[in-house]
């Protein structure tokens, strides 16, 4: 197979999963997985938003670029929904992929044998935005506001209550949540005027202010400074297995940062082609983002991660890190 139709194979996978999540769930890993008699290896690797959010970027960029089959890799990119869905479907066969770094945590609580290897992107990735004729400018205007946010136990929630309480507001006394759903309707009910505050993430923060003039109020990443938003993971079995594989898509998937660390306009350039977006709109996702992907894992990013979800209930008190993160 050679590079070009593995690009347009993986970029038409993507596109395509722009018009709706693809449809999966707990039989998600049913696609072979395999090496052939040419020592390619064939398979499915699932991450979580893949054409919605910012960590993606490398790997559509190591998609489209080839950088896949150089490393002798037939990779679909399968796109899922939620990092629990991911890891679900992980651990459901697909082997390996990219989720939120807390619901890794999380499924290893619940019994799957699953571990982390390596970091994406190391900020917290929620921004909370206004219209542009909103009277609020900065996270101390809330104070007796609405703020739209995903759902009870959603990423968005807890970084809005983190954030909240960091700038000395106590959430549900001086500015009510709002389960609002996605992003998008966040953004929806934000504009309407049912809530003042919407939740949402790059690339969309940077689409919604360049197309309607919104304004960026505060950002995840201004407050909470140690952060391990995404990361790479497999099964135990799949690592023991195929170290070879995940080896080279690591290299692969650094080749895709690479290009955003030293060559940033062609990065967007590639990005938004295939998220459908504007490439000036993608250069300033992209642009807002620059430093924050690394494969590297810090100990405090980790220890701030499993913090935080023991705070919010998500994890048990006793979590062990070094039994969940593992070097190839």
């Amino acid at each position: 197979m050679g590079s070009s139709s593995l690009s347009r194979r993986d970029f038409m996978r993507v596109t395509a999963a722009l018009g709706g999540l693809l449809a999966v769930g707990a039989g998600a890993g049913c696609a072979t997985q395999s090496r052939g008699r040419d020592g390619v290896y064939r398979g499915d690797v699932a991450i979580t938003g893949l054409a919605s959010l910012i960590h993606s970027a490398p790997f559509l960029i190591a998609a489209s670029e080839g950088y896949y089959e150089e490393e002798m890799l037939a990779l679909e990119n399968v796109q899922f929904p939620g990092g629990l869905d991911t890891v679900r479907g992980i651990g459901s066969g697909i082997g390996f992929g990219t989720s939120a770094t807390i619901p890794v945590f999380i499924a290893v609580e619940r019994g799957l044998d699953v571990k982390a290897f390596g970091n994406v992107y190391t900020a917290a990735s929620v921004d909370f935005i206004a219209p542009a004729d909103s009277p609020i400018n900065t996270i101390d205007d809330v104070r007796g506001r609405t703020i739209g946010v995903s759902s009870p136990g959603s990423n968005s929630t807890d970084f809005a209550e983190k954030t909240l309480r960091l700038a000395g507001l106590t959430p549900g006394v001086d500015v009510e949540l709002l389960s609002v759903g996605s992003a998008s309707d966040s953004w929806t009910v934000a504009s309407q005027g049912v809530v003042d505050v919407a939740w949402t993430a790059s690339p969309l923060s940077e689409r919604i202010i360049a197309e309607t003039g919104a304004k960026v109020i505060w950002r995840s990443r201004d407050y909470v400074q140690d952060w391990s938003d995404t990361c790479l993971c497999a099964t135990t079995p799949f690592i023991e297995k195929n170290r070879d594989v995940l080896a080279g898509w690591m290299r692969a998937v650094g080749r895709g940062i690479e290009m955003i660390d030293t060559d940033l306009e062609r990065a967007a350039e590639i990005y938004g082609r295939a998220i459908k977006y504007k490439p000036e709109i993608a250069l300033a996702a992209l642009e807002n983002s620059r430093g924050f992907f690394s494969l590297d894992f810090a100990r405090p990013q980790l220890e701030a991660v499993v913090a935080s979800g023991v705070e919010a209930g998500r994890l048990g008190g006793k979590v062990d890190i070094d039994s969940v993160v593992v070097e190839l």
